[in-house]
């Protein structure tokens, strides 16, 4: 944002220059209209950069560049009257001979100027965009369960009960292993495909709720980034401000297995109809505890018989089939597992292709009793799990399922490797590398018995469903091994007796660690862990950590079996020695003296990832036996002495990414106190190396190896993939400088690296020139940036086929770069590509040849963006494509995105005519080719899902096609997502000419669900041909800034009445609708947004509303349009800027500037209905709207704001006792220039009961503003602004029979804070009769008749006792401001709230006025205490003579006085 920054400085500094210096106002006229355009670009910039990181752009930020488009256009039509060109084309002599009118011009560009500047300095646009939130997978594998019929009538219950708006929990319960978490995936999944909410979250919360990961898996989902390092309460708001951030957006949160009562608000969840919460529990209890009812809860049953063995046989595969005794076998088998989907599942998976003799032994252990001390999980399930157990085939791959057990909710590959190898699990197995092998395999033999399932966030990642863990961990506690998991497990230690004989032992969560003894008795452990809580997370009352400031030497003696030893977020004293231990994991740890570890002679594996360490102790020189170590992220670590490294030379895995050590230059004799990297090269057996090298100089020669299989080495730089989704096992990134030279190391790192990162930003030639082609044979993600000077991709003009693997290729600020390859390709080039991107390659001309792009058949992401001179996506050669047969097919292609290319006049074109065709129409002005994006004969997209189009001038039509469109369409059914936005497009599909059709073509995109347009100037219609266009799935629509539509939509009657309007339309001005339609052509949109449409004159027209009901004579009689009859969510703007509209949180907006040619349909008529913020601006219109509709059609109305009317006196005429306005809580009038009453005819007490603002402005005509009747019922008005009423009397009349006497009357606005009078010439009182009024006005119309007692405010009529602010300017009439009695307490105790009160150019000669007669003379000084007023201002008052004639003492608050 420096760019935002420095135009923001550029502003300021034009800003504070003097006042007097006019002239300087004109010669900044052009710089202040480039501010504007270099402040927009640098936005967008971000955006690009955001977009780029796989960001989304936040709404806030869409809608400021609204804003700031809006006022560019608002600069060029109304300011410069005419546009830019136009006022570019004035010469230089007419300029100055009208400078005067060019500095009122420049004046009015720099006010809008300092209003941008204004926006960017209180907006946080540090960070444009936020990742997208994370999505969950669901398993194809669980579509058969999911097809049952109990289980679809469950689900349809559940989406039902989400609909509902009184229902905001809702709770499933059943059976551990029935099946919730399953459905769960599925509720989320159809959540957001039927759109049913906006966002959807799904977190696990498991039998030991972490609230810290309960928040993050929640945030992950939204896209919101939690700061690690903030306690709870902090997240908790900032999770509960991003759930409650939009009220337009409707969220779902589902929290799965939940054990016992959850406190929502203490995670930051608080359920209502706009967030609703579904949890799903084994325990009923557990949900009606205050969480859910019984009427808002499912339960998941098992299944019946026949569905049982329905899913059973699915599963078990064929080979049960073809054998009659295997089939009766396996459905007593199947009946056996008593209908529990994860027991239908686990047995059908593990007996699958056994013989018979198998089926029947696993009948009997079926029956078998399960162990007595387990109370909590049901006999036929332990069985299930027990008998899958019993089935793996093999010690190691059994002991690696009880060693998943022992982990947590999340298991990592990485610590199964560690502790497996240090357990010795791997049978024969000696090294790393082997073990890896065989891990993988063993994993998968697990995940194949669908007892480890693989993490949806994580390829390196798995877990154990619930019930599986808690099999498996009874199975180890047989086998001596304990796991403590506080709720959900063993909460006490094994008793002295278990101790003694225990192999292992777990502790998760450190809830327990406090009542650790002292001393423990394991002579036999084996494998030792503790996970505790982060202490930097936990609340102020956790009790995680109490009692354990440290783990004293003591507490490892007699362990000396001990080979695994794990300890994470643990602080320790120091390391006792532990001669058998093989793996020492002490991550996140605060490490004490470790200068012991040389003792631990037998250690394997080291880790000391995350922990405080900042010297690298030499003792660990001493582990020669050492394969694994691990120094990531050891922020602290400054020093590795010298030879420690070079020391473990039998050393195979060595982590040390994202650490500050200053390595020592490669010398004869290295006598510093850091390392050299040349210690590496001693290390033989170093096969995965993981380093960052931020300065090139410090890297020896040769220094990598051909033995490295795994490595991620960033030089140069610091390490940020852009592909973060995915893992690889040969990662290289270069920021390279121009004194670096490719060794062969780097060279053979190059030819065997799967992920590429090349910034060349500072050298002279690229790293590609020094290798061949034959070096990416490997190669599966390129990215290539900041490079000016290469003019093609180097090495590809060989016969060898280039990149054969490649998957992603990312081409980005190659400012020179004219050709990606420089003659013809073997036609296998490239052919593995499934993601291309182009960003800001400025003399690019087209990316592949035709040849080559015939071979992109996976490709399935296609990005292309700020390239100013490609003319072509794809150049054909001269094979000439010409008939359908050789059309080119881009079968998997699923995201189109071409963004800011002037010069594209096509997406396949042939060489020749290229060139021709960007000269041709160099002008953008030049519109008249024929210049179709996409023609219906060249290529196809069957698989297309998302196509954007923004900044395409050139692009006259989007797709073009034959006479029959029908193979158009063909290839879009998969189209979801339709944008296209600032291109020159006329219309979306152009039919060829030539033919007559014979019948009415009907255009159906049956995916399509948001379909934007916005900015298309010349966009005219969407097909010109006879036709209907159907969009079943369309749930959002936006049309924005699309100034030649006329008519929204209109119905196609017949074909033969079509084709003559088509006709004479083209021999006369007939208008043409953008969409031609008819009833069910947009049966599920829910959102709709037309805005900035300046010629647009009907959005649907009344003929076409009736003919569409031909059993219904008048369509005025239609309750609603069948157009609008289904819209939730709307934000319609018809002639108005949709920039000017303030971010109210209302999720139906209209707004209308109507012209005299403007006629109100039935659609628009029952969007007033149903608005609920209401803006009309009546300049142009001799009626107003409000004539042609009923009090009763604004039930749901909550904003009205009416302006810029000369015509109408009343705003409700009288005729009806229909209660008015009553949850109207905003009312806003402004220039209406001939009303006199609001209300013609006395109106239901309850009418306006509701409102909360009332603002009236520049109303001259305005006698007062409510009747006293009215006004009374205001008890919720929190604001009141009357200003530029020049007839204004009185605020309220009391009307006759009210007849207000006595205190006990008193009318009373309780909540009201702000009260501005300003302007009101003949203003004599707040409440006042109307014949006084009159009277008043008659006997003081000259400002110098002051003799009439005028107090604004009297004691005994009105009250604000919340009143905070009060201003007062230009009220000649007031003489008083109070009046009270003799005692003018009553006056004050309303006023306790005051803050503010500023009173200028008014009549006032007393602030507070006593009533004349009785009570004689006052016998004290009174007091007089405003105690919360900070400002006083009193201005341009020349008869104020005091506050208060008695004789009074005036307290104050600290105020701030102005008395002038």
């Amino acid at each position: 944002m420096e760019l935002v920054i420095s135009i923001v400085a550029k502003i300021a500094e034009y800003t504070v220059a003097p006042i007097g210096q006019w002239l300087c106002y004109s010669c900044h006229y052009n710089s202040n209209m480039e501010n504007l355009r270099d402040f927009k670009r640098s936005v967008l910039d971000s955006i690009d950069a955001a977009s780029r990181n796989g960001e989304e752009i936040k709404d806030d930020v869409k809608t400021w560049l609204a804003k700031v488009d809006g006022i560019l256009h608002q600069l060029a039509t109304e300011i410069l009257g005419g546009g830019e060109a136009e006022a570019s084309s004035r010469s230089s002599n007419a300029a100055c001979l009208n400078l005067k009118h060019r500095h009122q011009l420049s004046r009015e560009a720099k006010k809008i100027v300092e209003n941008i500047a204004g926006l960017l300095k209180n907006g946080d646009f540090s960070t444009v965009g936020f990742r997208p939130a994370a999505q969950e997978i669901v398993n194809p594998k669980t579509r058969e369960y999911l097809s049952l019929d109990s289980r679809i009538s469950i689900m349809e219950g559940i989406m039902e009960a989400l609909g509902d708006a009184n229902i905001n929990r809702i709770g499933v319960w059943g059976l551990a292993g029935v099946g919730k978490t399953t459905l769960m995936k599925e509720i989320f999944k159809k959540a957001k495909e039927e759109s049913l909410f906006h966002e959807v979250a799904l977190a696990n919360v498991t039998d030991t709720p972490d609230v810290i990961r309960i928040q993050g898996e929640i945030a992950e989902m939204l896209g919101l980034e939690l700061d690690s390092e903030k306690i709870v309460t902090v997240r908790e708001g900032r999770l509960r401000a991003r759930l409650e951030k939009d009220n337009a957006k409707k969220i779902l949160v589902i929290l799965d297995d939940v054990w016992k009562e959850l406190d929502l608000e203490e995670i930051g969840i608080t359920p209502s109809e706009r967030c609703k919460v579904l949890l799903t529990s084994r325990d009923w209890q557990v949900l009606a505890n205050e969480m859910c009812t019984e009427e808002n809860s499912f339960k998941l049953d098992i299944l019946g018989e026949e569905e049982a063995w329905k899913l059973f046989e699915k599963m078990a595969g064929d080979s049960i089939k073809d054998d009659h005794d295997l089939q009766n076998e396996a459905i007593k088998v199947a009946k056996a597992c008593e209908g529990l989907p994860i027991a239908l599942v686990t047995v059908s998976k593990a007996l699958k292709n056994k013989n018979l003799s198998t089926w029947k032994d696993a009948l009997v252990q079926l029956t078998r009793p399960t162990p007595e001390h387990d109370t909590r999980i049901w006999s036929r399930v332990y069985s299930c799990i027990e008998l899958s157990y019993i089935h793996l085939d093999g010690r190691e791959v059994r002991s690696l399922f009880l060693l998943c057990a022992r982990q947590g909710y999340y298991i990592s590959y990485r610590d199964l490797l560690r502790y497996g190898f240090g357990l010795r699990l791997f049978y024969g197995i000696d090294t790393l590398e082997k073990a890896r092998n065989r891990l993988e395999t063993l994993v998968n033999n697990l995940r194949d018995s669908c007892l480890l399932l693989q993490s949806p966030h994580s390829s390196e990642e798995f877990y154990m469903h619930d019930v599986v863990r808690r099999v498996a961990t009874i199975i180890a506690s047989n086998d001596h091994m304990f796991v403590m998991r506080g709720d959900g497990g063993q909460k006490a230690w094994p008793d002295v007796d278990a101790l003694k004989i225990c192999e292992a032992l777990s502790i998760h969560g450190g809830d327990h660690i406090h009542k650790y003894p002292n001393k423990i008795e394991c002579p036999n452990l084996r494998y030792f862990h503790v996970q505790c809580k982060n202490r930097y997370l936990a609340t102020p009352s956790s009790t995680s950590f109490q009692g354990m400031g440290k783990l004293e030497d003591i507490f490892f003696q007699g362990m000396d079996k001990l080979e695994v030893l794990s300890l994470t977020k643990i602080q320790l004293s120091s390391l006792l020695s532990l001669r058998n231990l093989q793996t020492l994991c002490l991550d996140e740890c605060n490490l004490g003296d470790i200068h012991g570890i040389g003792e631990l002679k037998n250690l394997v594996i080291l880790s000391l990832a995350r922990s405080d360490i900042s010297n690298l102790p030499t003792e660990i020189g001493l582990l020669t036996r050492l394969r694994l170590l691990d120094l990531s992220s050891c922020y602290e670590l400054k020093v590795i002495p010298p030879n420690v490294l070079s020391s473990l030379v039998n050393l195979e895995e060595l982590y040390m990414r994202n650490i500050t050590v200053r390595w020592e230059v490669e010398g004869p004799s290295n006598e510093g106190k850091n390392a050299s990297l040349a210690e590496l090269k001693k290390l033989s057996h170093l096969i995965t190396l993981e380093i960052d090298i931020p300065d090139a100089n410090n890297l020896p020669i040769d220094l990598f190896t051909e033995k490295l299989k795994r490595y991620m080495i960033c030089i140069g730089g610091t390490w940020y993939p852009i592909f973060k989704e995915l893992a690889f096992s040969r990662m290289l990134k270069l920021e390279l400088n121009m004194s670096f030279q490719l060794d062969f190391g780097i060279k053979m790192l190059l030819k065997r690296t799967e992920y590429l990162h090349l910034d060349e930003s500072n050298i002279t030639e690229s790293v590609l020139y020094q290798l061949d082609r034959e070096d990416f044979q490997q190669l599966k993600h390129l990215c290539i940036k900041n490079n000016g000077n290469i003019k093609h991709i180097p090495g590809l003009r060989t016969s060898v086929v280039a990149f054969p693997i490649l998957e992603t290729f990312v081409l980005e600020n190659m400012i020179s770069l004219v050709e990606i390859c420089q003659g013809n390709l073997p036609l296998e080039s490239f052919k593995n590509l499934k993601v291309l991107t182009v960003y800001n390659c400025e003399k690019l001309r087209f990316i592949f040849s035709s040849s080559i792009a015939r071979g992109l058949s996976l490709l399935k992401v296609l990005m292309i963006t700020r390239c100013n001179n490609l003319g072509a996506i794809f150049v054909k050669e001269e094979d000439g494509i010409e008939d359908q047969g050789d059309m080119m097919l881009f079968g998997r292609l699923q995201t189109l995105v071409l963004r800011d290319l002037p010069k594209l006049v096509g997406f396949l074109s042939t060489k020749d005519s290229f060139m021709p065709d960007c000269r041709e129409t160099n002008s953008e002005d030049n519109h008249d080719l024929q210049l179709p994006l996409l023609r219906h004969d060249q290529v196809s997209f069957p698989s297309l899902q998302t196509l954007r189009m923004l900044g395409l001038p050139k692009i006259k039509y989007v797709w073009s096609c034959g006479q029959e469109p029908k193979t158009v369409f063909r290839c879009l059914e998969q189209l979801q997502v339709l944008e296209i936005i600032d291109c020159g497009v006329e219309e979306i599909v152009a039919v060829e000419k030539g033919g007559e059709a014979v019948a009415i073509r009907t255009l159906v995109f049956p995916q399509v669900t948001q379909l934007y347009f916005r900015d298309l100037r010349r966009l005219k219609w969407f097909y010109k041909g006879v036709h209907v266009s159907k969009w079943p799935m369309l749930k959002e629509m936006t049309i924005q800034e699309c100034h030649k539509v006329e008519i929204f939509a209109s119905k196609v009657v017949s074909f033969e009445k079509a084709v003559e309007d088509q006709r004479q339309s083209e021999m006369s001005n007939i208008k043409q609708p953008l969409f031609s339609v008819d009833e069910l052509s947009f049966p599920s949109l829910k959102e709709l947004d037309i805005s900035g449409m300046d010629k647009l004159e009907i959005v649907w027209q009344d003929q076409v509303a009736a003919t569409s009901f031909p059993n219904i004579p008048n369509a005025n009689n239609l309750s609603a349009n069948f157009f609008f009859e289904k819209l939730e969510r709307y934000r319609i703007c018809i002639g108005v800027q949709s920039y000017l509209m303030r971010e109210v949180g209302l999720s139906r907006v209209l707004k209308l500037k109507l012209n005299l040619r403007f006629q109100l349909d039935v659609g628009i008529k029952m969007l007033m209905k149903r608005t609920e913020y209401l803006y009309l601006d009546e300049e142009n219109s001799s009626k107003s709207v409000l004539y042609e509709v009923d009090r009763e059609d604004f039930r749901q109305l909550k904003h009205l704001h009416i302006q810029n009317n000369g015509n109408i006196k009343h705003i409700l005429e009288s005729g009806t006792s229909v209660v008015a306005f009553p949850i109207l809580d905003t009312f806003v009038l402004k220039n209406m220039f001939s009303l006199k009453e609001i209300c013609q005819d006395k109106l239901p007490s309850e009418s306006f009961k509701n409102l909360k603002v009332l603002n009236v402005d520049n109303c001259e005509k305005l006698i007062f503003i409510f009747p006293s009747s009215i006004a009374r019922g205001l008890s919720l008005l929190e604001e009141l602004k009357i200003t530029r009423c020049n007839n204004l009397g009185a605020i309220f009349v009391k009307e006759e029979e009210d007849g207000i006497e006595d205190q006990g009357d008193m009318m009373l606005f309780g909540r009201l804070q702000t009260l501005v009078l300003e302007d009101l010439p003949k203003l004599v009182g707040f409440l006042s009769t109307k014949d006084s009024v009159m009277a008043y006005c008659r006997e003081t119309n000259s400002e110098g008749n002051h003799d009439l007692q005028l107090p604004l405010l009297h004691h005994d009529q009105v009250s604000f006792p919340s009143l905070q602010t009060l201003c007062m300017e230009g009220l000649p009439k007031i003489k008083y401001v109070w009046s009270c009695g003799q005692e003018p307490k009553t006056v004050i105790r309303c006023l306790e709230q005051l803050q503010v009160l500023e009173i200028e150019d008014c009549g006032v000669e007393e602030i507070v006025a006593v009533e004349r007669g009785g009570g004689g003379e006052a016998v004290a000084i009174r007091t007089l205490v405003f105690p919360q007023v900070t400002i006083l201002n009193f201005r341009n008052l020349p008869r104020l003579q005091l506050v208060l004639q008695w004789s009074s003492c005036f307290k104050m608050a600290d105020a701030e006085r102005d008395e002038n």
